[in-house]
């Protein structure tokens, strides 16, 4: 037999290059059919006799468990383990077969997705040798594949060239701009890369309506001003990036209850079991942030709307409520204020108005927990995550904003890994002024002050041990304080509070003689010098909450 492993490489860059957003819905799909639909119909040409039950153009795969490529009675010439997220896993009964299906897969990516990167292993094995200590040598080969494949130099046009204005190599073409208003010309120059990613838009589309369909009455947006404004001001995205935590331990425990030859089809079974469950999982969470959403659209005359509930704040005030006015389609349905761009694993990045983006990053973390914690192939333990948060203006560079949501979802991860969290955890940025500077400079030279940090983030979304004070709950705790009457309709009381902050825990304490003589709100019971002061050790423990005050729109009331 050949064990061979295909992965598609560098998947976000290759998918998020592109300031357009369809053109990046598009190479989203691009991966999936390298992975899943293009492999599969490959191993379907080489190898007939297969586990292959049907393949959808929109996504969807099923294998039959009941066909063994170790049964002489099923005579199977390939047997797929598992495909999907990136990487597909399959048996061939010979040599010539792996090398075949090897040899048209690439050539089908190399001309149906110009720039898609595959590296593929194949390698010798016998049934009668372990398959998880196989595959592991097997992935430990394509590692060093990856870090071992030298980037060509292409060639950039000879003569008179137009480049693309995506990618920046050679253009073949123009194409019409579906925004002519953002562009210099409407039509703009496309290279064989970008015609690709945008011959992969309607499927794209189709995959997304039948994987995770849209509430009745309701549909995914096409343009990024479709996500929803809220009137008299400059609307704002969010793209959010979210990445399940120790993945790679949990399927290397797998594999150690699977370590003897005698025990390979129950390894096949499990690892095949936990990749499908983690993908159900994903698509089950996305679809109940659709269900919380629909649920929170309130209705004034022809409008609809999301806005936050508080049962002090029945009305607008004195200060305007925030609020995420929805778009009305040409189709005939609302747009959602959200699209699922990269889905169908743990790995999971969507684009959002920039309001709901904390919000529905939260919501999917505890729906994918949920799911897990329910599903036997996850052996009934939640598979907790990471999410980075970038809010930026609507028409941003996208591929920047992509950029900072990832370097976010690191920030969150290496603080779980460095306070030894067992959570899941999360990081937000404000990128309203642009984005030119890394993560770490930013917040230096915003958040940080001659007392130490005013921000609290990355944070632990459910109750952090080891540091009480960084923890969403007690920023959203705070969120609540500061949205009463007291503070939500006082807004010269909370600009100098915030100025206050920055100056430390003795201008907190000349701020409170002034405004507040029984002090700040108390956000935990342990915390309660805190609302003395305002600081604790180093950190400031109100300023996060004051910034989301009349931003952050929860997707249930507050308080709950």
């Amino acid at each position: 037999m050949q064990l061979v492993i295909t992965e598609v490489s560098q998947i976000q860059p290759y998918i998020f290059a592109s300031n357009r957003m369809r053109e990046n819905v598009g190479a989203s799909f691009l991966v999936m059919q390298a992975t899943e639909g293009w492999a599969l119909e490959t191993v379907n040409k080489v190898s007939p006799r297969n586990n292959i039950i049907n393949i959808s153009p929109a996504g969807g795969k099923s294998l039959d468990g009941r066909k063994r490529i170790d049964d002489p009675a099923d005579a199977l010439d390939a047997e797929v383990l598992y495909a999907g997220g990136g990487n597909f896993v399959a048996l061939f009964r010979n040599e010539n077969y792996a090398k075949e299906f090897i040899r048209l897969l690439s050539r089908k990516i190399l001309t149906d997705a110009p720039g898609l990167q595959l590296t593929a292993v194949q390698q010798p094995y016998q049934w009668t040798e372990p398959l998880y200590l196989r595959l592991m040598g097997a992935l430990e080969e394509l590692e060093q594949k990856k870090r071992a494949w030298a980037p060509s130099a292409p060639l950039l046009g000879l003569g008179v060239t137009v480049m693309c204005r995506s990618t920046g190599m050679p253009a073949i073409e123009f194409r019409s701009s579906i925004e002519p208003q953002l562009d210099d010309d409407p039509d703009y120059p496309v290279s064989a890369e970008i015609i690709a990613k945008l011959q992969g838009v309607s499927g794209a589309r189709t995959r997304l309506r039948k994987m995770i369909p849209p509430p009745k009455g309701y549909m995914y947006p096409v343009e990024i001003d479709h996500l929803g404004y809220a009137k008299g001001e400059y609307s704002h995205i969010a793209v959010v990036h979210i990445d399940g935590n120790d993945m790679g331990r949990r399927k290397k425990e797998i594999g150690e209850e699977y370590k003897d030859s005698s025990q390979n089809r129950g390894y096949i079974r499990a690892i095949r079991a936990f990749s499908e469950s983690v993908a159900e999982a994903s698509r089950k969470a996305l679809m109940a942030i659709n269900d919380k959403i629909v649920n929170c659209v309130m209705q004034e005359g022809e409008e609809r709307f999301i806005s936050y509930k508080n049962k002090n704040i029945e009305k607008e005030g004195k200060q305007r409520v925030p609020k995420v006015v929805l778009k009305y389609s040409n189709e005939g349905a609302w747009c959602l204020p959200v699209i699922p761009v990269v889905y169908g694993g743990d790995d999971v990045t969507f684009i959002c108005n920039g309001r709901l983006g904390i919000s529905l990053a939260i919501e999917y973390i505890r729906e994918f927990e949920k799911e897990t914690k329910a599903s036997p192939a996850c052996k009934n333990k939640k598979i907790t995550s990471s999410a980075g948060i970038a809010i930026v203006k609507s028409h941003h560079p996208f591929a920047q904003a992509y950029r900072l949501a990832e370097e976010l979802c690191s920030s969150a991860k290496r603080y779980r890994r460095k306070e030894s969290i067992t959570g899941s955890c999360l990081d937000w940025h404000f990128a309203v002024s642009g984005l030119s500077d890394t993560l770490e400079n930013m917040r230096q030279r915003e958040y940080k002050v001659k007392r130490g940090w005013l921000t609290l983030r990355p944070v632990a979304l459910d109750e952090n041990e080891k540091q009480v004070l960084r923890s969403w709950q007690v920023i959203n705790k705070g969120i609540i304080e500061f949205r009463e009457p007291d503070w939500f309709e006082r807004r010269n009381k909370l600009k100098a509070l915030r100025e206050a902050l920055r100056l430390g825990g003795d201008a907190v304490s000349q701020f409170l003689l002034k405004y507040e003589p029984k002090g700040l709100p108390i956000i935990d019971a342990s915390l309660l010098d805190l609302s003395k002061r305002g600081w604790w050790g180093e950190y400031c423990g109100y300023f996060d909450a004051i910034e989301l005050a009349d931003w952050f729109i929860p997707l249930e009331e507050d308080g709950q």
